[in-house]
């Protein structure tokens, strides 16, 4: 049983994964709360499933970026859990997570994330061999530098939350395409599939690979 735990941004999210099925999953509007909400919505989530924290084989969860509080905050539960449990912890940035959840495109597809004092990150994938791969680097922008910038026709999804990103968007026309609303959710669901599939290719002792130790995440911050 994996848990997977997102704080990354102003949205949290959380789930339980058996490996075959999701168990349980619950996303909320943390704002600044982080610290005094992730923690009992994972207790609560436990208890509504039935799993106990012995029950736990894996922990996953998003290293940034995004706000400060809120990646360090996740980050910090789910390395307490793993290091506890002596349970293997998986990284996953923020956007990877996010474009998971997207079907299949030729189109690139711009994923952003709401980095606070009107700005936002973003980083533009292309769907390659059966799943979308990053071609660019995570950059911090506005709406207003971003929109000249891309390369349409063209996807954008993400957190979309400045009322004057809304209103650039509009000016973009068809050459952009925005899904509708549920896909612009970034869902923990997503993150425990990818980390499953992370855990089963976990190398054997003395090969090669992902680090799953606990002691070695590190938080994703972008500067600027």
């Amino acid at each position: 049983m994996l848990l997977a735990i997102d704080s990354a941004t102003f949205r949290a999210s959380i789930a339980l994964h058996d490996g075959a099925a999701l168990r349980g999953e619950y996303t909320w509007e943390a704002a600044d709360a982080h610290t005094v909400t992730l923690a009992p919505h994972i207790t609560e989530l436990l208890r509504q499933t039935g799993v106990a924290v012995a029950d736990l084989t894996g922990i996953a969860v998003c290293i940034g970026p995004g706000s400060y509080t809120g990646v360090r905050i996740g980050i910090a539960i789910a390395k307490g859990l793993a290091l506890s449990q002596q349970l293997p912890l998986v990284g996953v940035t923020t956007l990877d997570i996010l474009v998971e959840g997207q079907p299949p495109d030729e189109r690139p597809l711009y994923a952003v994330f709401a980095a606070g004092r009107r700005r936002i990150g973003y980083a533009r994938y292309q769907f390659q061999e059966h799943g979308w791969h990053a071609v660019s680097d995570v950059t911090l922008s506005t709406w207003e530098d971003l929109l000249p910038r891309l390369e349409t026709p063209a996807l954008l999804v993400g957190e979309i939350v400045d009322p004057q990103g809304r209103k650039a968007l509009e000016t973009v026309g068809a050459a952009l395409t925005l899904p509708p609303a549920a896909w612009h959710l970034r869902r923990a669901g997503f993150l425990a599939e990818i980390a499953w599939r992370q855990l089963r290719k976990r190398p054997r002792a003395g090969q090669a690979g992902i680090s799953t130790d606990p002691a070695q995440l590190k938080p994703l911050y972008v500067g600027g």
